[in-house]
């Protein structure tokens, strides 16, 4: 039968021989591997070795859709890039928002997969499923934004691009990739894997998306999603200029601030954050194509005449890592900030904690204004963005910044690994684990390492600052009160084991986590229903939190193979060996003993031996029994 809702095609690729062929998995695949990061994996174990390098031509490159997603609707404009990440050797995945992922969808296939290396500068465009290659020597060194104007020039307006800049052609290992100038797939370092293929852009054009099986009913969900809008707190923030990238004066004081490395929690600066200071740069909104919420807003600085008002789409991270985190007293410099790291394919979360490390590293003495080249210490601004210049093009100390903090605090050594906020060599984000435990438990035992949506915050159920109506949703799950946001213990991990699970089921089916459950308006029935109107299988609340599930466990797997291990579920010593400094949150620090009894409680939670391996048993119940030969 032919599917409804997704194409039932991979695309694979060799860019050696500049040759591809579509595989058609059998039909239980998809139903197993739904898409984004839980098919990457898949792929990852069965097609590559053991230890191999991230950055040579044995890896995979894949950039992937799912069975609902790529559709014009609430939450479905999404797509995954994933590889053997650069930084942590590990699994690496990242999710973008945008147009790209409709128009994989419509490309005629599910997913791209990479293989190999192209033997210089080169492209490819994909067009019903149908591959053609282009040499991009002429793209290289360009910006992201310049590439697609050429690109755009060359093949028309209505193509999609995703492509990287200066910093994945020079293989710093926090490059992205940015698709349609200003969507970034940002984290683990995807844009020097593109970078390492001498992948410079994929272009997509296509007109034939999958049927859907109940397009009336995926326009009433969605509908009935924009509808909700107005009559739900969070979407509201989120839909409502200036967004959810406006957040440290608003509400990162409540579970205390990141400032300066970690090191204060407090911001003198924080009124100058206030939403009437983003407000006066405000172009608009980067819609999602069909999706209603406009999350993502477009800032511009006039007079900064180098900067591409297409590339001002913000995120949350940027807005804590390179703000107080560096000491940015001026929004300015942010948002001039977060335009050059769209346009030169830079993750902003590594980016801001490198820099952030660099600096403490100064204060302390470590190293000194000649060998950075600089005077880069917190707050001031204009050093720190002259070293993201450097860092894009490895230049001087920008070269040793460029290779992350784990290792450029090896190579600075005299103790600068204290300074480095990293698990697992993947740099922290700007949201304190000390106030919010759950977040704590997911920077330490995700694949990934830490990202900021690795569940639902801590804070949306405190006691006293949480959102009125995060127990609707959350009692489905099981959610039945609220915990204050510091509070860790097995009642805890309780609620962080299904919190975490129903997100990695949104990022394996590519459904937003801006829109979905539990806070969210699609709850997780709604969810239900919205892969039932696309796909027209029959499913269930409990199919979705399997599917992510699996992703957890398969994930899970392979870093095992790749050698990461319990060890490596950890937190920066500094969660341990210093209290929060001040505000609300003064005095609250981890103890190690009890962090890794909570640990162990997780493991035995998701049915892992002592070691976090998933056991064979719970390998056999999610149709992975396949893993335990390889």
């Amino acid at each position: 039968m032919t599917p409804n809702g997704y194409q039932d095609k991979i695309l694979h690729v060799d860019l050696a021989r500049r040759s591809s062929r579509i595989e058609t998995p059998d039909d239980n695949f998809f139903r197993i591997y739904a898409g984004g990061g839980l098919l990457a994996a898949y792929y990852l174990l069965k097609e590559t070795a053991p230890g191999i390098d991230p950055l040579g031509p044995e890896n995979l490159l894949i950039f992937a859709s799912s069975v609902v997603a790529g559709h014009p609707a609430a939450g479905l404009p999404r797509h995954a890039v994933a590889a053997k990440s650069p930084l942590t050797g590990g699994i690496g995945e990242a999710r973008a928002e945008g147009p790209w992922g409709n128009a994989l969808k419509a490309s005629g296939v599910d997913a791209i997969i990479f293989h190999g290396r192209a033997d210089g500068p080169a492209g490819l465009i994909v067009e019903d499923g149908v591959v053609e290659f282009f040499d991009a020597t002429d793209l290289w060194g360009k910006t992201v934004g310049a590439a697609t104007d050429a690109l755009e020039a060359k093949y028309g307006a209505g193509i999609g691009v995703t492509a990287i800049g200066p910093a994945g052609e020079n293989l710093v290992r926090f490059a992205s990739v940015v698709s349609h100038r200003t969507f970034q797939a940002a984290r683990m370092g995807m844009g020097a894997v593109m970078g390492s293929k001498n992948l410079k852009a994929v272009v997509l054009r296509g007109h034939h998306p999958p049927p859907l099986t109940h397009p009336e009913a995926v326009v009433a969900l969605t509908q009935s999603f924009a509808d909700g809008i107005p009559g739900n707190p969070l979407s509201t923030w989120q839909y409502d200029p200036p967004g959810f990238s406006v957040w440290v004066h608003t509400h990162g004081i409540d579970a205390a601030l990141d400032v300066e490395n970690y090191r204060k929690s407090e911001f003198a600066a924080a009124d100058n954050y206030k939403p009437e200071a983003f407000m006066q740069h405000y172009r608009g909104a980067a819609p999602c194509t069909g999706c209603p919420n406009d999350c993502i807003k477009i800032f511009h600085v006039a007079g900064m005449d180098d900067l591409d008002p297409r590339a001002g789409g913000i995120h949350q991270e940027i807005t804590g890592t390179l703000g107080p985190n560096i000491g940015a007293n001026d929004t300015r410099h942010i948002l001039r900030a977060n335009n050059l790291c769209n346009q030169w394919g830079l993750d902003p979360a590594s980016l801001g904690f490198t820099l952030s490390m660099a600096m403490e590293c100064v204060d302390a003495g470590l190293i000194g204004k000649d060998e950075v080249g600089l005077d880069l210490r917190f707050g001031d601004s204009e050093a720190a963005l002259e070293m993201v210049r450097r860092i894009a093009f490895r230049e001087g100390f920008g070269d040793v910044l460029a290779e992350g903090t784990r290792r450029a605090a090896a190579r600075i050594g005299k103790g600068a690994e204290r300074y480095a906020m990293q698990v697992k060599g993947q740099e922290m984000v700007p949201f304190e684990p000390r106030s919010q435990t759950n977040l704590a438990l997911g920077y330490a035992v995700a694949p990934t390492g830490p990202r900021y949506e690795i569940c639902e915050h801590d804070w949306d159920y405190d006691l006293n600052v949480g959102w009125p109506h995060s127990m609707n949703f959350s009692r489905t799950l099981g959610i039945l009160n609220r915990i204050p946001m510091w509070h860790y213990g097995p009642d805890k991990v309780r609620n962080f084991k299904v919190l975490n699970n129903l997100w990695s089921a949104a990022d394996a089916l590519l459904m937003c986590i801006f829109a979905v459950a539990p806070t969210r308006l699609l709850s997780l029935r709604k969810m239900a229903e919205m892969v039932w109107a696309v796909t027209g299988w029959e499913t269930s609340d409990y199919e979705i939190m399997r599917w992510g599930e699996r992703r957890n466990h398969l994930m899970r797997v392979y870093n095992n193979r790749e050698g990461l291990t319990s060890a490596d579920d950890d937190l920066p010593g500094r969660f341990f060996d210093e209290a929060v400094p001040s505000g609300i949150h003064a005095g609250r620090k981890f103890d190690r003993a009890r962090f890794r009894e909570v640990i162990q409680f997780y493991y035995q939670m998701m049915g892992w031996d002592e070691a976090g391996r998933p056991l064979p048993a719970t390998l056999y119940d999610h149709h992975l029994e396949w893993t335990l030969t390889e």
